[in-house]
């Protein structure tokens, strides 16, 4: 099909060429942490993660998969739901689209090393590309709104419209932590799954039963992953 009518380019859709570039971080500290061909023990863990539950998500028609945590002190969710977008835009001609959800913190941009935009008065999305076939989507609004905007038809309908253009095979949404605040309730149902990513040193067995319950009452749980644990 015609490029120009399909809205494609060298076979991607037209809305990646105007993300705005965005490097993995060099600085040994934070580059520790990432999942990729540079760090490839942590990057089998991930790819066992990816392997085990992506492809039964596809085989479901599941396409938006939810990350969470427990707490927000943690970085178990946003670690995890970076290294598995990493891993699955290793597979040869997939689209993927990781989206932090987590408006107050925005720790993805943090783990990058890159620069965490001031709080706008008026949601305000950015789009980066971190290779050829993973972007990154986040959004920057006051920190106070974030449940109530999570929540909005106006923020789900540009949600929607922003990944209907760049057609990812998968998104991977962070969302808030579930028992800090109301964010990470007012996020669970924007997800079709949900896996939660526990921190072993600080998640409790009550913390974890609790979760599931909040997250099953709303979606189907996708699993358990103990982020400190098996990378």
């Amino acid at each position: 099909m015609d490029g120009a009518v399909s809205g494609y380019h060298d076979g991607r859709p037209r809305a990646w060429a105007g993300l705005l570039p965005l490097a993995l971080p060099q600085r040994a500290g934070l580059r520790a942490v990432i999942a990729d061909e540079k760090n490839p023990d942590r990057a089998e863990g991930y790819d066992l993660l990816r392997t085990r539950i992506l492809a039964g998500t596809s085989a479901l028609g599941w396409t938006r998969i939810g990350v969470t945590q427990a707490q927000g002190a943690s970085g178990a969710a946003p670690l995890t739901a970076l290294n598995l977008a990493l891993s699955e835009a290793r597979r040869p001609e997939r689209r993927v689209v990781l989206v932090d959800l987590d408006i107050a913190r925005q720790p993805i941009l943090k783990l990058l090393g890159a620069s965490v935009p001031p709080a706008a008065p008026l949601m305000a999305w950015q789009g980066h590309a971190l290779n050829d076939r993973l972007a990154l989507l986040t959004i920057s609004a006051p920190a106070s709104d974030a449940a109530t905007m999570l929540m909005s038809d106006l923020f789900q309908a540009e949600l929607a419209q922003r990944l209907a253009s760049l057609d990812p095979d998968v998104a991977i949404l962070h969302l808030p932590a579930l028992l800090t605040g109301d964010a990470g309730l007012a996020g669970l149902p924007l997800a079709q799954t949900v896996l939660l990513a526990i921190d072993g040193r600080i998640d409790t067995g009550a913390d974890l039963r609790r979760c599931e319950r909040l997250i099953g009452e709303t979606r189907p749980i996708l699993g358990l992953f103990l982020h400190d644990g098996e990378v």
